[in-house]
């Protein structure tokens, strides 16, 4: 295969990100689809097939899909270097857990689309210690049918939830307008000076010029100024909009999103946001006024001399093509440089929060080479973002003095020949500086905007993912009394069934407690209950009703669900047990303290219920946390309480002053435990083995 032909299916072949941890084998499918005309996402791909969350995808699993999809292919073994006898694209296999598409090969090395870091070059000895041995070569069968691409999410539809956007812009373009005005008259002073004041010995003339100039420039002054606040107003107001828009997206994406994706992610998506609102604030308005200052100083331009205006013209287009080269690169820098900052900045947060666990393992070595080689990404992403921008500006350089000297140089020769006045070539001059003022920011909004297509990909990932209420409906609740699992299954994507067929009755004048060992569904089963999960197969209901007919928000007023590893946020204790409510009932707060017995530990405190806590600070322990997540539970007055080891870091005696409080509350309450003899004083016996029910007779007390 020619070396062209290799460049070719390079560019070609778009450069897709994955978003979740094991999508990778999606991404590359995607990539591969999308060379041979097929496009699609891995949105849509997700949707089509599941992909376990903690192993992935499988060689046999890309080969079904791709057949599915209208591709032939053949999986092959061998070594790197006999990559050059593959048809590529092709999905390559990658350190033994990750897929890559392999898009170029030649003598020197290999090139890549890795769906977690984009394009990437390999020498041959570097690419075989990464190649795990085998690639999957695809080409379209008989029944492969091109798909256009949908409409993709757009800037305009992440700008429309911004209100009086329009408005705010039309009045930064009358501002713009302005200044253009300004901007177009302004040589005429220079022109004027030179040609009829000086060429007269006329000090008047000259004065008056300077005053009625003077004018206008405090004018341009002033309208720069009020521009400048405005812009600043409106950057802000789009990035505070497009913050509570899709922050509301992300605090209600269903909690998979959360679970797949690193730390790292919103960081990015809120990096992202900021370049967006960026250019929503004042992009279009700049680029239109960009637009219009070229077309009206090159109609200046060619006022004085068309010969020298199409010199400029001509190079300026030079300057454009230049321009339009480095779209895709640094659209890929762009892209690549949030993710690396992101990936770093996570690791940040995560070596903060287990600090205590990397000191007592003494792990600080190793991590702080993570997190170093994770800054150096960091800091060549960046790099290589800014090398793009500096050849660029070197080449635009040379192109805009090549063409000063030329356009000189014909201005005199003007000049000398009678053509042309001095005033006149000064007055070019400025139009001339002007339309290359204009042009080269016009190219670089163009290129800014661009360079977005990245981050929106992002945020439509989050935008477009279900919801928790996406699986709700909206009926009340009266008297939540009775919930019922009838032939109840649950697995993960890809997995093994964790429950099977579970038939259960819990009713809240019966407590009900469930034992079992680890990993035997215990807590998937609580999940199931409060509605954070969905069963796979069989139906929960609330009362009669199923449980998703419920409105969603009401539904958690009602159930609540204590976890294991449940967490406080930072703020004062009032606020985490109120759950930073704006109207705290002090008096409700202090009852939930009591009834978790918690009371006389905060009001030991120098500073009470007005304590700031901070995740992670050694001022309460285990238990104490443990104690103060069931207040915050209680606060809500429940009618169920699901609990998941509630009693595991508190000694014999609170536990049991614990659990006597929660009995006294006439509440539904279901006791998830490992020691039932410290929690089970009679009601409902539940033991799961294997996601099975071993004991409940017919619901009744085993």
């Amino acid at each position: 295969m020619s070396s062209l032909f290799r460049f070719h299916t390079t560019e070609k072949t778009p450069v897709i990100r994955q978003h979740e941890y094991t999508e990778c084998g999606l991404a590359c499918l995607a990539m591969v689809l999308g060379y041979y005309g097929y496009n699609t996402s891995i949105s849509q791909l997700r949707r089509e097939y599941e992909v376990s969350e903690d192993s992935g995808t499988s060689l046999s699993s890309l080969l079904k899909w791709s057949r599915e999809k209208g591709l032939e292919g053949r999986l092959l073994q061998g070594k790197v270097t006999e990559l050059k006898q593959v048809n590529l694209p092709a999905i390559a296999f990658w350190h033994g857990n990750h897929f890559v598409v392999v898009v170029g090969v030649n003598d020197r090395g290999i090139t890549i689309h890795d769906p977690a870091s984009g394009l990437r070059r390999y020498k041959y000895k570097e690419a075989e210690v990464l190649f795990s041995g085998y690639v999957l070569e695809l080409q379209p069968a008989a029944s492969f049918t091109r798909q256009s691409a949908d409409a993709s999410f757009s800037l305009n539809q992440l700008a429309s939830n911004i209100t009086h956007r329009v408005k705010r812009q039309i009045t930064l373009f009358i501002f713009s307008l302005f200044a253009l005005l300004i901007m177009l008259v302004s040589p005429s002073y220079f022109q004027l000076v030179l040609d009829e004041a000086i060429s007269r010995s006329d000090y008047d003339l000259v004065i008056l010029l300077t005053c009625i100039f003077a004018i206008v420039y405090i004018f341009d002054v002033v309208n720069r100024f009020l521009k400048q606040i405005l812009e600043i107003c409106l950057r802000n107001f789009a990035y505070d909009e497009l913050s509570q828009s899709i922050r509301g997206y992300l605090l209600r994406a269903h909690t998979s999103w959360f679970r797949t994706r690193p730390v790292g992610v919103i960081l990015a998506i809120e990096k992202s946001l900021h370049s967006c609102a960026e250019f929503i604030s004042n992009g279009y308005v700049a680029m239109a006024y960009s637009f219009l200052i070229s077309i009206f100083s090159l109609i200046f331009m060619m006022f004085y001399s068309v010969k020298i205006a199409l010199v400029t013209l001509l190079s300026m287009t030079v300057f454009l093509v230049i321009r339009f080269v480095l779209i895709r690169p640094y659209q890929r820098a762009v892209d690549n440089a949030i993710t690396k900052t992101a990936e770093y900045e996570s690791l940040l947060v995560e070596t903060q929060k287990g600090i205590v666990t990397l000191k007592a393992n003494n792990m600080l070595s190793n991590m702080n080479s993570v997190i170093d080689r994770a800054m150096r990404n960091y800091i060549n992403g960046l790099m290589h973002q800014e090398r793009l921008l500096a050849r660029f500006d070197t080449a635009s350089v040379f192109v805009i003095n090549a063409e000063q000297l030329i356009v000189v140089c014909m201005g005199a020769w003007a000049i000398l020949q009678g053509q042309m006045s001095i005033g006149m070539l000064v007055a070019y001059l400025s139009y001339k500086r002007y339309f290359s003022d204009a042009m080269v920011q016009l190219a670089h909004k163009y290129l800014e905007k661009n360079a977005l297509k990245g981050p929106l990909e992002r945020i439509a990932d989050l935008v477009s993912y279900q919801a928790d209420e996406d699986d709700f409906g909206d009926r009340k609740i009266e008297v939540p009394r009775v919930l019922t699992l009838d032939n109840v299954s649950f697995s993960w994507p890809g997995k093994a069934a964790i429950l099977k067929n579970i038939s259960l009755t819990l009713s809240t004048s019966q407590e009900t407690v469930i034992v079992g060992q680890s990993g035997s569904g215990k807590t998937t089963l609580l999940r199931l209950l409060s509605g954070i999960l969905q069963p796979g197969s069989g139906e929960i209901r609330l009362n009669q009703y199923p449980l998703t007919s419920y409105d969603l928000a009401e539904l958690r007023q009602h159930i609540r669900i204590i976890h294991a590893d449940d967490q406080l946020f930072t703020g004062s204790l009032i606020e985490n047990i109120s759950g930073f409510s704006l109207e705290v009932d002090l008096k409700e707060v202090i009852a939930a303290c009591k009834l978790a017995q918690i009371h006389r530990v905060i009001a030991a405190l120098p500073h009470g219920y007005e304590t700031n806590f901070i995740p992670g600070n050694p001022l309460f322990s285990a238990g104490e946390v443990q104690r103060l997540v069931l207040a915050r539970a209680l606060y809500a007055r429940p009618d169920w309480l699901l609990c998941d080891e509630v009693t595991a870091n508190l000694d014999k005696q609170t536990a049991s002053k614990v659990l006597t409080n929660l009995r006294a509350l006439g509440i539904g309450l279901v006791f998830v435990t490992h020691s039932p003899e410290v929690v089970y004083q009679g009601g409902q016996l539940v033991e799961l083995e294997n996601g099975i029910i071993l004991a409940n007779p017919e619901g009744q007390t085993s």
